[in-house]
């Protein structure tokens, strides 16, 4: 995946946006976009951080980890409803399908919504999967879900918690996954919420490795049975973590624009990913919040493309990448890869 043209060549916008490609890091609460975030508000007689568009798109810059989290609490206060849902799931999969995205795997901040939020599962859960429904029908994109455990609530919450998302309907469930920060991994074991998980036919998935050393990965891998690491930019510090990644084939989905917003590179040439691709470990792309982030997922393939130096073959491969380690069935990926073998 190596090119020797210059990385400052123009960005092949529509070339990428015609390869098949699936989103395996994207944050459904973390999707909603200004004029979405005005529309909550004034359905629920709700103050507004900004008035217009251009102010929340303002309100959503931000220095660090701790103002990213104000914000994105902030956005969590405004999704009360079952529609609320429903709309913020529909836009983003319109927005995925206009960016070429044939299958989104969307995270929710599950345990967060039952146990910070006070929220009944199955109207969040049913909403999601109206909101799924209604742009699937129109566009024909793929989709799951993936409830997310918020460690920094603790084990014994989570998996409460987690109860209440296996007795609902678990068709739409793709995965079960694990989000940060990681301070409670050493404390508390959250290992038997992904045996629980296993035992219903779910895989898990899991943050790990964003800010912190790659010691997560293997602690995700071990202990939660991750399938697939989000983030995972530590991993280059220990060979051994390399090492196993590579030989178990376990991916990371990678988010180059959060890493950068949220300072955990200090630069792009500070991000290890062109470092994680010659070292052979699987990546796929994702845009993790995109308008927190002022991202989207055709931005982070540009991103690749230019911290990189990647040609079209590398597009390729990592759209690639994406379909093959995505949790959607064999006929799909199939028919998607399919659509690839020219590219």
């Amino acid at each position: 995946m190596t090119s020797s043209q210059s990385p400052t060549r123009p960005f092949p916008l529509e070339e990428v946006r015609a390869l098949p490609k699936a989103e395996l890091h994207v944050h459904l609460e973390g999707t909603v976009d200004p004029a979405t975030l005005l529309d909550l508000a004034a359905r629920h007689g709700a103050e507004p951080p900004a008035d217009t568009v251009e102010g929340v798109q303002d309100w959503y810059r931000f220095d660090g980890f701790p103002m990213f989290l104000e914000r994105y609490f902030a956005v969590l206060e405004l999704l009360r409803d079952p529609e609320d849902f429903a709309t913020i799931a529909e836009r983003y999969l319109d927005t995925a399908h206009a960016q070429g995205v044939v299958h989104v795997e969307l995270h929710v901040s599950a345990t967060g919504h039952i146990a910070e939020g006070n929220k009944a599962w199955a109207p969040i859960h049913d909403g999601i999967v109206e909101g799924c429904q209604r742009a699937a029908g129109r566009t024909g994109i793929s989709w799951g879900l993936i409830p997310d455990v918020s460690p920094h609530l603790g084990a014994a919450v989570c998996a409460d918690a987690m109860e209440e998302v296996f007795a609902h309907d678990l068709t739409h469930l793709l995965a079960v996954g694990m989000g940060g920060p990681t301070d409670t991994w050493r404390t508390d074991d959250f290992s038997p919420i992904f045996r629980r998980a296993e035992s219903l036919g779910i895989p898990a998935v899991s943050h790990a490795a964003e800010h912190g050393s790659a010691w997560e990965i293997r602690h995700a891998v071990e202990q939660f049975g991750a399938r697939r690491i989000q983030h995972g930019i530590g991993v280059m510090a220990d060979p051994d973590v390399v090492a196993l990644l590579v030989e178990r084939g376990i991916p990371c989905d990678v988010a180059p624009g959060s890493n950068l917003a949220l300072h955990a590179v200090d630069s792009p040439e500070a991000h290890p990913l062109r470092r994680m691709l010659d070292a052979g470990i699987a990546v796929t792309l994702g845009s993790d919040d995109p308008p927190l982030f002022q991202t989207t997922l055709l931005e982070e393939y540009q991103r690749a493309w230019e911290w990189c130096d990647l040609d079209m073959d590398g597009m390729a491969a990592l759209a690639r990448s994406s379909i093959e380690h995505s949790l959607a069935s064999d006929a799909d990926k199939s028919t998607w890869l399919g659509g690839l073998a020219g590219a």
